[in-house]
């Protein structure tokens, strides 16, 4: 009976909102409560299709409360640093190699980096994560929240500028709609493929310890690539196709996993990722043993 829940909130949360503000919603309240909206139902897609198995509410409140209030004064902060603050001005430029250069290695790194930490500490640190599967959804979990977050600073922003906009006659109101539609529906999606990629990687190099520092920056590298093309290539077509090939990158990963796994450990799947249970009892078997060691 669960989807029935999940179909009654979805369908009448939105109105809702109307009996709670009326009239009087501010513009930050709104674009949190409707950001909130499509991240929950965006994060139920990514639950069927990711399939990640049994979840701990601690794992998903972490990295979304993290990423949503911690992780986005990171970027903010570390934008500030003169040579990370090289690259993002290079974002400005015209169309050139530097500025592709700034989109990934500057922003597309940095965001993706920051909202990769959360899943990392739970995944090291608090042996909280075990599959690739896991990983992806919780990371994609960590970019829902960046991607919020980020769009509810840019509607506020946007609504100052229609205002402005409109007084003189230089932009009209369609404009400003559909830049909400698109900064509170569609971007924080990208946002969960991109960081949910780098989270599956993750999710490999706990399966092969060897190899643990290769695939962690294999899958941040390829998730800050996808999301800088994305950004440089954004307002065009090229945009829109870059953002397709994203979103079936992620879906491919998810229907390899399994077959990945086996490649990357060289045994099955299901015998390559050890159960909660099995976890609980290597921990307490382990107790001398940092628990920043392999997992």
């Amino acid at each position: 009976m669960r989807w029935v829940q999940a179909l009654l909130f979805f369908a009448l949360f939105p109105l809702s909102l109307t009996h709670l503000w009326g009239i009087g919603a501010e513009i930050h309240e709104a674009a949190w409560a409707i950001g909130l909206y499509f991240a929950l139902l965006w994060g139920y897609v990514l639950w069927l299709l990711v399939q990640p198995g049994t979840l701990k509410r601690r794992n998903i409140v972490i990295p979304t409360v993290f990423t949503a209030i911690v992780g986005v004064l990171l970027v903010l902060g570390i934008q500030q640093l003169p040579f990370v603050s090289l690259l993002y001005s290079a974002t400005e430029w015209s169309f050139s190699p530097a500025r592709l250069v700034g989109f990934v290695v500057g922003v597309g790194l940095l965001e993706e980096a920051v909202k990769l930490l959360p899943i990392f500490w739970l995944a090291v640190k608090l042996r909280e994560i075990y599959t690739p599967r896991e990983a992806a959804f919780y990371a994609g979990l960590s970019g829902l929240a960046f991607g919020v977050a980020e769009a509810v600073a840019y509607s506020i922003s946007y609504t100052d500028l229609n205002t402005v906009g409109m007084a003189y006659g230089v932009v009209g109101s369609g404009n400003y709609v559909i830049m909400e539609f698109l900064r509170l529906i569609t971007l924080p999606f990208l946002h969960c493929v991109f960081t949910g990629i780098a989270g599956y990687y993750l999710g490999l190099s706990l399966l092969a310890p060897q190899r643990r520092t290769a695939l962690l920056l294999l899958g941040l590298g390829v998730a800050a690539l996808i999301h800088g093309l994305y950004d440089f290539l954004a307002g065009s077509w090229l945009g829109i196709a870059m953002g397709a090939v994203s979103i079936l990158m992620f879906v491919a990963y998810l229907r390899s996993a399994e077959h990945i796994t086996e490649h990357i450990t060289g045994t099955s799947a299901v015998s390559a990722a050890p159960t909660s249970t099995q976890a609980v009892a290597e921990v307490n078997t382990e107790t001398a043993q940092p628990i920043g060691e392999h997992a």
